[in-house]
């Protein structure tokens, strides 16, 4: 009996971390790990576009947006595709359109990325994203649309529900370099709360990088070097000064000794001070950073970039078991159930502490000081969070479904 043949799968990840790791890397190390009798996978960052019979050999073609400098030669590489029946399926997770708030709008909108993502959807032959929310929108473009979410693979000792001792409650912050007009909703709420409450809490600034260029452009505006940023320029500067009131709630040696800018060393006393410092993971151990946090603060802008983003902090904070407070917008009303009702009243099932965008400050405050007064509240949250995304967010369960849609497709 001859051997059955398998499905050969070609993924082209956008990036070697990060993005390229949730919805591109992962997702298919898994399918490979849990379903290599039936689908050969191979990871190419840079295959050759032009070479169009190089593709022949496979099934499937799964590539994260697709934003090259030679768009026309690619969409010659799509077209060759369903002449010769390959599958072809562009995986999204952003927006398009970034908007105004956001620090690579200038830039796209010079590259026209939009216009491209957009042509791109048009030309696939299916796309997949992370959410419902984002899915129909898409689906203007293109009705082959299917929701495959950012999922965690519970076995990664980065994931596993681990905390450092501590003898404060920690309210953190885990995120990267884009979320400025998000922490501003955090603003001011910190160095308002009294000496008795700061005594009892430590806020956890996690990611914290310094690294990055800025560009040097010439009297008309063409850019003719880069230097390396200043600590000062950096955004994770900003967000410092934010959560801790322009360093209000430091004391003076340690506020001395932060902006010293020592990568990687921690403050001898940082344990007992109100605000914390944490210096930036690489991708393989970044969810290590929940293990100094107890509850997790996720602001979001109420901008349509953020309402298609995906729930990942989420998913993260349920898996590590992590309490989370975070704005009700977009993402985090897709599997939420508040914990507080209307009136105070408490939701035995609830997994998040829910803030509307219209109370901002005030909310976000109320909420810090409630668990404060009742740490007991936050073992239920962390627990309640973690049954809700156990299963649903387990990449082996979502990776049987990925295999069986592969397995669909290929046959039509």
């Amino acid at each position: 009996m001859s051997e059955k043949k398998k499905i050969k799968v070609l993924v082209v990840p956008s990036d070697t971390f990060g993005v390229g790791l949730y919805r591109s890397v992962s997702p298919h190390t898994q399918l490979d790990k849990l379903y290599g009798d039936e689908f050969d996978v191979d990871i190419n960052y840079n295959p050759p576009w032009t070479e169009h019979s190089f593709f022949d050999q496979y099934d499937i073609v799964h590539i994260h947006k697709g934003l090259y400098d030679n768009m026309e030669k690619f969409w010659e590489f799509l077209a060759y595709c369903k002449e010769h029946n390959i599958t072809t399926v562009m995986d999204i997770d952003d927006n398009w359109d970034v908007g105004p708030q956001h620090p690579l709008y200038v830039t796209n909108k010079a590259m026209k990325v939009p216009e491209k993502i957009i042509e791109n959807i048009k030309r696939f032959d299916y796309v997949t994203t992370t959410t419902k929310i984002f899915a129909d929108k898409i689906r203007k473009y293109n009705k082959n649309v299917l929701i495959f979410p950012n999922a965690i693979d519970p076995e990664e000792d980065q994931y596993k529900p681990i905390k450092n001792p501590s003898d404060r409650i920690r309210f953190g912050f885990v995120m990267g370099s884009a979320h400025e007009k998000d922490m501003q909703q955090i603003r001011g709420v910190f160095n308002s709360l009294p000496k008795e409450v700061l005594d009892k809490i430590q806020v956890v600034l996690c990611g914290y990088d310094l690294r990055g260029a800025v560009n040097i452009v010439d009297q008309t505006g063409k850019m003719v070097g880069q230097r390396p940023i200043k600590p000062e320029e950096s955004v994770w500067y900003t967000y410092e000064k934010i959560v801790t009131g322009d360093y209000a709630i430091c004391s003076e040696p340690y506020k001395q000794f932060l902006h010293k800018f020592i990568k990687g060393v921690q403050w001898p006393n940082a344990a007992n001070e109100p605000y914390r410092r944490e210096w930036t993971k690489d991708v393989t151990n970044f969810a290590e950073h929940y293990r100094n946090v107890d509850v997790l603060l996720a602001p979001l802008d109420c901008n349509p970039f953020n309402e298609v983003k995906s729930e990942l902090k989420f998913v993260e904070a349920g898996f590590t078991k992590t309490a989370l407070i975070c704005t009700d917008f977009g993402p985090y009303t897709i599997c939420s159930d508040s914990f507080f009702k209307f009136g105070g009243e408490i939701n035995e099932d609830g997994n998040c502490i829910l803030i509307d965008d219209g109370k901002k400050h005030k909310a976000w405050k109320k909420a810090i000081l409630k668990l404060v007064e009742h740490p007991e509240y936050i073992e239920k949250l962390a627990n309640n969070l973690y049954n809700t995304v156990k299963d649903t967010y387990d990449i082996r369960n979502v990776t049987k479904t990925r295999a069986e849609w592969y397995k669909s497709i290929v046959k039509k």
